[in-house]
């Protein structure tokens, strides 16, 4: 099963932009890996040479502690899958602390055609706000 969550959001006040592809199958224990190409669509927008950013690593992170969070906010106990996460999108100008995180989660109750009961929101500062 595949999913997309792309978050998109602009006030008068600020911006938010994130978009995180997954592929969940069955396994007998849960796993979240993250791919080996996470960032491929800046080679296909700006060539070959396309540079890594220097926070990379957080978006990445970002992306696997959104995909075990959605995991374990679903039934307990938690969902036997392998969530493989296949494409990150940012935009340096939008892109803030917990927009992949968020968009992580999401992306895989998409794929996984289940959401808790309480989702993680987006407060009245633009801040990703993920309930306990």
């Amino acid at each position: 099963m595949e999913g997309t969550f792309r978050l998109g959001r602009q006030t008068s006040r600020w911006a938010r932009f994130a978009q995180v592809t997954v592929e969940v199958t069955a396994r007998d224990e849960p796993a979240v890996v993250l791919g080996d190409d996470l960032f491929g669509r800046r080679r296909a927008v700006y060539g070959p040479d396309a540079w890594p950013y220097p926070y990379d690593d957080d978006l990445r992170r970002e992306a696997a502690e959104g995909a075990w969070y959605a995991l374990k906010r679903l039934a307990a106990p938690t969902p036997r899958v392998l969530v493989l996460v296949t494409e990150i999108v940012e935009r340096p100008a939008d892109t803030g602390p917990g927009d992949v995180r968020f968009a992580a989660a999401h992306a895989v109750w998409r794929a996984m055609e289940q959401e808790p009961a309480d989702l993680p929101y987006i407060d009245q500062d633009g801040i990703p706000v993920f309930p306990d």
